[in-house]
C-alpha cells in the first residue's frame, strides 16, 4: 500500500467523508436561500396588488320631511289669583273667622276688626247729615218767600240775594256732611276683611288681640280653580305659536300626570334674563291638587313650521363643542367618508333638524362613524339606518 495516499484520506486535513457531507449541507442551504428569496419576492407582489383596508359602514341620506314633534318647555304653575289682604283701617283684631286651607266664597268675612269707635262716628255723621238737610230747608223755603217780597218790593236786593247765597252754603253744608258720611260708613266697612275671590286662605298673618295699622299684611288668599303656568320660549318658537291652541301639559310632582292647557298670550319683548319671549297658558284645576309654583313640561303642537332638513341622531357627533358628521362621496371611484360640521335645531325621537352644514340627499353614516377619520375609504352596507319617525316627505 503507497503510505502517501493512505496519509492524504486520514491524516492531510479532514477526513473525505465529512467533507462530502460537508458539500452536501452547502448545496441545501443554497436552495433553501433561493427558495425563500422566491417566497418574499411573490408575497411582495401580492402586498403590492392587495387593495387598501376599507371599514365597513352604514349611511343615511338626509331628507326634507316635516318633524310630526311639539315644542316642550318648561313652565311654572302660579294661581290663577293671588292677593295678599292688608288693612285698610286701623284697629284690633277681635275674631279669626276662617284658618288657613280654609274655602272662601268671595265677599266671605276672613278677619273683624274691633269697630265700636267707627260705629259711633257713622253715627255723628248721619247727624250732621241730617242737620245740613233742615238748614238747607229752611234756607230754601225763606229764599222762596224772599221771592215772592222782591216782586212786591218788600225787600232789598240785597236781602234776597244773602238768602240765595244762603241755600248754596246750605246745599255745600249737605255734600261735605255726605261725603263725611260715605267715609265713616267705608272705615266702618273696613273692619270686615273680606275675600275679594272666591280661594283658598293660604295663611294668616294677624291674631286675635294684635293692633293693625293701615296697610298692614293681615291674610294671603289664592285661587287654584284655574291656573296660569308661564314658560319661555325662542323667537323662532314664538313664531310659529297661535293663540288658542291646545297644549299638553305634565307634572312629574303629580306622578305624570297629563292635563290640556289653553295658550292664551304670547309675549313679544324678550325676557332681560334669559332673552326668551313667555308665554301664559289657562288650565282649568278644580279637581287636581294644584300648588302654586308647580314645575310643568309643556308641549306646544307646531302645526304651522315648514319641512326642514333631517338627520339620524345617531350620525351626529360632537367635536370640540360642535357637532359633526361624516358625509360618504365619490372619490376617484371610491368611496371616501368625509367631516362636515353642522348647525342643528330641534331634535325629536331618532331624527335631528339640521340648520346648516348638508344638504338634501347626502349619504351621513351612523353606524361604524367612531372608528373613522376625515378620508376614510369605506364599504357602505345598504341596511336602512332607522325608521322615519318624521313623517313623509315634502
Amino acid at each position: 500500500m503507497n503510505p502517501i495516499r493512505e496519509w492524504d484520506g486520514t491524516r492531510r486535513g479532514v477526513p473525505l467523508g465529512v467533507l462530502i457531507i460537508a458539500m452536501a449541507l452547502a448545496l441545501l442551504q443554497l436552495a433553501c436561500d433561493d427558495s425563500n428569496a422566491a417566497s418574499n419576492k411573490r408575497e411582495g407582489a401580492s402586498a403590492l396588488e392587495a387593495p387598501l383596508a376599507r371599514l365597513r359602514v352604514r349611511t343615511e341620506s338626509i331628507r326634507r320631511a316635516r318633524l310630526a314633534s311639539t315644542d316642550r318647555v318648561t313652565g311654572t304653575v302660579r294661581a290663577f289669583h293671588h292677593a295678599t289682604l292688608t288693612a285698610e283701617t286701623r284697629g284690633r283684631v277681635v275674631a279669626r273667622v276662617v284658618e288657613a286651607g280654609a274655602i272662601v266664597e268671595q265677599g266671605g268675612l276672613l278677619v273683624l276688626l274691633e269697630s265700636s269707635r267707627l260705629e259711633l262716628e257713622l253715627r255723628r255723621t248721619e247727624a250732621s247729615l241730617r242737620a245740613a238737610r233742615t238748614v238747607n230747608a229752611h234756607a230754601k223755603r225763606e229764599y222762596e218767600r224772599a221771592e215772592r217780597l222782591l216782586k212786591k218790593k218788600a225787600i232789598s236786593v240785597q236781602h234776597h240775594d244773602d238768602l240765595r247765597h244762603a241755600v248754596e252754603r246750605a246745599r255745600d253744608e249737605i255734600a261735605l256732611a255726605e261725603v263725611a258720611r260715605d267715609t265713616a260708613k267705608r272705615n266702618l266697612e273696613d273692619t270686615r276683611i273680606s275675600a275679594p275671590f272666591a280661594g283658598t286662605v293660604d295663611s294668616l298673618a294677624v291674631n286675635v288681640g294684635d293692633f293693625v295699622e293701615l296697610g298692614t299684611p293681615v291674610a294671603t288668599l289664592v285661587d287654584l280653580s284655574r291656573v296660569r303656568i308661564y314658560g319661555g320660549v325662542t323667537a323662532r318658537e314664538a313664531n310659529h305659536l297661535q293663540v288658542g291652541t291646545r297644549a299638553r301639559v305634565s307634572f312629574s310632582d303629580l306622578g305624570g300626570a297629563v292635563f290640556e292647557a289653553t295658550l292664551k298670550s304670547v309675549g313679544h319683548v324678550a325676557g332681560r334674563a334669559d332673552g326668551t319671549y313667555e308665554i301664559e297658558l289657562w288650565m282649568d284645576s278644580a279637581e287636581v291638587p294644584m300648588r302654586d309654583g308647580l314645575v310643568a313640561q309643556i308641549e306646544l303642537p307646531d302645526s304651522a313650521r315648514e319641512p326642514s332638513l333631517l338627520s339620524p341622531r345617531a350620525a351626529v357627533l360632537r367635536r370640540d363643542g360642535h357637532p359633526e358628521v361624516f358625509v360618504v362621496i365619490q372619490e376617484n371611484g371610491v368611496a371616501v367618508a368625509r367631516t362636515r360640521r353642522l348647525r342643528t335645531g330641534r331634535s325629536q325621537g331618532e331624527w335631528i333638524e339640521v340648520l346648516s352644514g348638508l344638504e338634501e340627499g347626502d349619504q351621513v353614516v351612523w353606524d361604524g362613524h367612531f372608528a373613522l377619520e376625515d378620508g376614510s375609504i369605506v364599504v357602505v352596507d345598504g341596511l336602512p339606518a332607522v325608521a322615519v319617525a318624521a313623517g313623509s316627505s315634502e
